[in-house]
């Protein structure tokens, strides 16, 4: 086992004896000047404004690398946003392409409507350029009779409407 923290000491043995104590004379103080106390108090708070506006450069250099930071992520954000949009529109295009091909339309028409390819195509030409050329001159003295007159003028109507069921209407304000 290990040896006792401490011996006990019998009784029979003297008391140890105490060191001898002195008093050792200090150094006499010196006083400071109050021109010295002063400088230090200077010295000290301007070591405390360098540190004070140390720490402002700081957070201000902080706060700029978070906002650049966070307008590299947006941008980020946005390049992927636009990435996205193009592919939907390059789809949208794909799509509309699709629709538009007369093969298509060709079934669609066969089945959902019953049309079929025309055997033959007939094309009707009005001369637009005479009817306005008589509607402005003065009339001229006809030998047809009133029945004749009456057809001729049912048959521009006719033609007119048919024009219009061919063109549309904006292909005879165009002209």
């Amino acid at each position: 086992m290990g040896a006792a923290a401490r011996q006990i000491a019998d009784s029979r043995r003297a008391p140890a004896a105490r060191p001898h104590l002195r008093l050792v004379p200090t150094a006499p103080r010196r006083r400071t000047s109050v021109r010295a106390s002063r400088n230090a108090v200077g010295l000290f708070r301007i070591c405390c404004i360098a540190m004070v506006a140390l720490a402002c450069v700081g957070m201000l250099r902080v706060a700029l690398a978070v906002q650049a930071e966070e307008a590299a992520i947006d941008a980020i954000s946005l390049r992927e946003d636009i990435r996205s949009e193009e592919l939907a529109g390059k789809s949208l295009e794909a799509d509309a392409s699709a629709l538009k091909a007369p093969s298509r339309i060709e079934a669609i028409a066969g089945t959902a409507l019953n049309m079929t390819e025309a055997q033959q195509v007939t094309y009707i030409d009005i001369p637009a350029v005479e009817t306005e050329i008589a509607s402005t001159s003065a009339p001229a003295p006809t030998r047809d009779s009133g029945v004749g007159a009456v057809v001729s003028r049912i048959m521009d109507l006719a033609a007119g409407e048919a024009q219009v069921l061919l063109v549309g209407d904006v292909g005879l304000s165009s002209r």
